[in-house]
């Protein structure tokens, strides 16, 4: 049985979706690293994070200073070496098979062997990324829903060979950063768009 103690995250992708998974750990107080392909990408990341404090600071949601502690929480880089010691990273880049396989590749010769690796996919099974990962026990779906930074839910997916012990882990890390995780099996749409997308549809289908 191994043990796995989640206290230090990565994100993969400073977009949107990336950049609020990290500063919703960062605000749970936990540190963050958030990691693209170049410095330009990071920085439009944090940008992105700043203009969210901001905002949240004029709302008084944050005092000035907790805005401040949840940025210095955030390390952001595009140096991928960084992350030989964390012990959870959920990738955030955009929906495209081939992509999303290079950077589990990647992860899969950098990060330790007990590192979780978790996929933000909303389109793909997470069963076929298993071959792009070593140690696939540990690969487990983490969908979030916009604004992650916000919204609490979050999928949490195994599949065919997830570890009991990844999935609880996984499960309580996102409890621990503020989230309500629901179950979903490793099946289209999962649970959430697999009905909010048919429901659109057939609203669609109405109003034409």
């Amino acid at each position: 049985m191994t043990s796995y103690n989640i206290n230090k995250f990565a994100v993969i992708g400073a977009g949107n979706m990336g950049s609020g998974i990290a500063q919703k750990i960062a605000t749970e107080g936990f540190k963050v690293v958030l990691v693209d392909l170049d410095d330009e990408k990071v920085a439009r990341g944090i940008g992105i994070i700043e203009t969210m404090l901001d905002q949240a600071v004029k709302r008084k949601v944050f005092l000035p200073a907790q805005a401040d502690a949840i940025l210095a929480n955030i390390d952001g880089t595009s140096d991928w070496s960084k992350l030989s010691d964390v012990d959870l990273v959920i990738e955030a880049v955009f929906e495209n098979m081939d992509v999303k396989k290079s950077v589990f590749s990647r992860l899969s010769e950098i990060c330790k062997p007990t590192c979780i690796l978790g996929t933000n996919t909303s389109s793909f099974l997470v069963k076929e990324l298993v071959d792009s990962v070593s140690n696939p026990e540990r690969l487990v779906g983490l969908h979030y829903f916009f604004h992650p930074a916000k919204n609490r839910l979050v999928e949490v997916i195994g599949h065919a060979t997830t570890s009991d012990d990844v999935y609880r882990a996984a499960w309580a890390s996102q409890e621990a950063i503020g989230k309500t995780p629901i179950y979903s099996a490793d099946a289209p749409g999962f649970v959430v768009n697999r009905y909010f997308v048919p429901w659109v549809n057939e609203g669609v289908r109405l109003l034409g």
